[in-house]
């Protein structure tokens, strides 16, 4: 009998993960699934809102108004009332389990400070109703959320394939949310996220991979502290070789654009390195639908502008990319290796970068089009045992 509901369990898993991926007859397009969150106090937030919704053609109903006080940083009072409580109010009745995306159009505050330290606003809705972590909890303190899928880079395990639609029809699952922003220097960028991935989708995202490392050869580096980081990035690269990309890497502690390491890397479609706090290294060109990461702690401190990594990727052209408000230690980041190895696989950015990222209710930030599927016509490009062995 357990193995029958075994069984049961993984041939649900398989079907779920086949067929989510399109719409069937009786299924509900991802693009109704979709909750985009406005700030009426802000200009041009309701105008990024609404062009982000014709362009997917998401529901007109599927838009949902806050009123805060800063399009930059809240109170956790005023979090609780003009942000949880209205957002919740949108998601009640089947809405509840539904929505899988949940869209913070331009200038919607990305801070929210909780007993004096900031946290992203962002984390804290992907589980707005306190399924994962109980009120006064974060993500580092519970654990892994559920839709995560462990890995270990160096010794080349990873998870099955599994889209957020389907993790979340299985009988038991929480009702959490994969939480992403329009954002940038200025309201024309965040449209224009929506419009380089649309244009991705439709010619196919081309370039290059570029891949920085900083701890040398490969061989000589553990996967334990600062070496995850390099074993992430080193994978990340393979998966993009696979996939047909070409690549460049650098294993010098310099970043690209500072010698020994390459002094440009451009026309670039995948990007995942480190690390100088807080700055970049202007030594890139960006391809349209664009994905890029940076493991830095202040990758996003303010994804409109400054000298952080995120904001001025935006500004110089990237499509997407994901970082941290605050310090969210190593393990804490969005993993490069399992992000670009889900999008290969045919995933869209939204489940990506959920599933790839462990906490909830902490420091992390994705901006770009969530709905962005940049391989749907190559995802079968990459066969995962024909992947290089270990060195």
């Amino acid at each position: 009998m357990i193995v029958r509901s075994a069984v049961s369990q993984a041939v649900l898993l398989l079907l779920l993960s086949l067929f989510s991926t399109s719409v069937l007859p009786g299924q509900t397009p991802l693009s109704e699934r979709v909750l985009v969150i406005y700030n009426a106090n802000a200009s041009d937030s309701l105008a990024v809102a609404k062009y982000y919704m014709e362009q997917r053609g998401i529901p007109a109903g599927n838009r949902c108004k806050i009123a805060v006080s800063s399009p930059e940083s809240i109170t956790e009072e005023e979090m609780d009332r003009h942000v949880r409580v209205p957002v919740r109010k949108c998601l009640e009745g089947d809405r509840k389990k539904q929505i899988l995306y949940i869209v913070l159009s331009w200038q919607t505050p990305y801070v929210v400070t909780i007993r004096g330290r900031g946290f992203a606003v962002d984390q804290f809705l992907a589980d707005i109703w306190d399924e994962y972590a109980p009120p006064g909890h974060n993500g580092m303190e519970v654990g892994p959320h559920p839709y995560f899928v462990q890995a270990q880079s160096k010794a080349k395990i990873y998870g099955t394939y599994l889209t957020l639609a389907a993790y979340r029809a299985l009988p038991g699952a929480l009702n959490i949310y994969s939480v992403w922003r329009l954002d940038g220097p200025t309201a024309l960028l965040a449209k224009a996220l929506v419009d380089k991935a649309i244009f991705a989708e439709k010619y196919g995202l081309s370039g290059r991979g570029c891949f920085d490392r900083q701890h040398g050869a490969i061989e000589t580096v553990g996967d334990t502290g600062s070496g995850a980081g390099d074993w992430d990035i080193y994978r990340a690269a393979e998966f993009a070789q696979a996939a047909g990309f070409e690549i460049i890497q650098d294993d010098s502690p310099a970043e690209f654009g500072s010698a020994p390491a390459p002094l440009r890397c451009t026309a670039a479609a995948l990007y995942a390195g480190w690390y100088s706090l807080n700055h970049y290294n202007d030594a890139f060109t960006w391809n349209p639908g664009a994905i890029g990461i940076h493991l830095d702690s202040a990758s996003a401190a303010n994804p409109r502008g400054g000298t952080n990594w995120s904001a001025n990727a935006l500004l110089k052209g990237i499509t997407v990319t994901s970082g941290a408000v605050a310090e969210p230690y190593l393990e804490g980041l969005p993993h490069p290796d399992q992000v670009l190895l889900e999008l290969v696989r045919g995933a869209n950015a939204g489940d990506a970068l959920l599933r790839s990222t462990q906490w909830l209710k902490w420091m992390i930030i994705n901006i770009g089009d969530p709905l962005y599927r940049p391989f749907t016509k190559t995802s079968n490009r990459i066969v995962e045992h024909r992947l290089p062995e270990n060195p």
